[in-house]
């Protein structure tokens, strides 16, 4: 593509070829959902990574199963490094890098960057769980509320299509 950026198949084919264990559809109005498995270190999770070019400018990143909770006694919000949606909590992204930072774009492969940062978040997660105390890189707090409007939206209307 002229502007860099990589189209679904190319996408799709990257994941199937790095990443055989997801398993990437694309829906009629574009959404690709990729489901698998990721094992950082103690658990295995059931991760869901949503890309719907034109409608959210990254990956949006999902753990199905066991889904991410707070620490005992503890609520969502207050679990680090999450793109907290107070509409759906257990739907809450995974914040994997600085959006201003412009650390992903389009022209990325997913199954080069954003898996991997899943696996590498999942494993500070277990260690957030275990101290108190988030041990990985950070630049700040997001949330799906503090989005524009329309990738929030774009991101819940995602979120809603995957089961």
């Amino acid at each position: 593509m002229a502007d860099g950026s990589r189209s679904t198949h190319a996408q799709l084919n990257a994941m199937r070829r790095l990443w055989p264990n997801f398993h990437g559809r694309r829906h009629e109005n574009g959404l690709v959902v990729w489901r698998g498995v990721l094992k950082p270190r103690a658990q295995a999770y059931a991760v869901n990574i949503l890309w719907w070019p034109g409608k959210i400018d990254r990956p949006y990143v999902m753990i199905a199963d066991p889904p991410i909770e707070p620490r005992p006694g503890g609520n969502y919000v207050q679990i680090p490094h999450l793109m907290f949606d107070s509409d759906n909590p257990i739907k809450s992204g995974l914040c994997l890098f600085d959006p201003d930072g412009r650390e992903w774009s389009d022209a990325d492969l997913i199954s080069e960057t954003t898996v991997k940062w899943t696996s590498e978040w999942l494993h500070y997660y277990e260690l957030w769980h275990l101290t108190g105390e988030w041990l990985g890189p950070s630049v700040g707090y997001e949330s799906v509320a503090q989005m524009n409007a329309i990738e929030a939206e774009s991101i819940r209307a995602a979120v809603a299509d995957v089961h």
